[in-house]
């Protein structure tokens, strides 16, 4: 699936533009395997936190998302020094999980050269064992690209 919306409509959930760097790439000067689930990661981190679901927070509250499924596929190679468009989109939602689809590709490329799909589920982390549970409204209102914007008050 490319970057076009998605059947349901919905619209990225980030975008960012970064170039390959050298901690990402192998002696080729070729990313290395792994390092698209670390910027898949961050993209996912930085778009809960905006949405007011920083990891930290949620851990603290004694709730976390743990990945229970990851997979990559590569299109084709990224380079070194390489400039990136990376789009998070949202792929599926449950009331326990999600799954995010991260895709990466060279600046101004159609396709992209690699997608990774990451599920997610929403789980109370203050018991003995981790224990899936329904997500809070908010956070799916946020995946559904739903969510109101908070009213600022105004200033007098």
């Amino acid at each position: 699936m490319s970057g076009q919306p998605q059947e349901n409509g919905s619209r990225p959930l980030l975008r960012h533009r970064f170039r390959v760097a050298m901690g990402d790439t192998d002696a080729a000067q070729v990313i290395y395997f792994a390092a698209p689930t670390r910027w898949a990661e961050r993209m996912a981190s930085e778009w809960l936190a905006e949405a007011g679901f920083a990891t930290s927070r949620q851990l603290a509250a004694g709730y976390g998302m743990p990945a229970v499924h990851v997979e990559l596929t590569y299109h084709g190679p990224l380079r070194l020094d390489d400039e990136i468009d990376a789009t998070l989109w949202l792929d599926k939602l449950s009331t326990r999980s999600f799954t995010l689809r991260s895709e990466f590709r060279l600046a101004d490329a159609q396709e992209p050269a690699v997608q990774m799909r990451m599920t997610q589920v929403y789980a109370r982390t203050s018991g003995a064992a981790p224990e899936a549970c329904p997500m809070p409204d908010a956070l799916v209102s946020h995946l559904r690209g739903r969510a109101v914007p908070t009213p600022h008050p105004a200033s007098h």
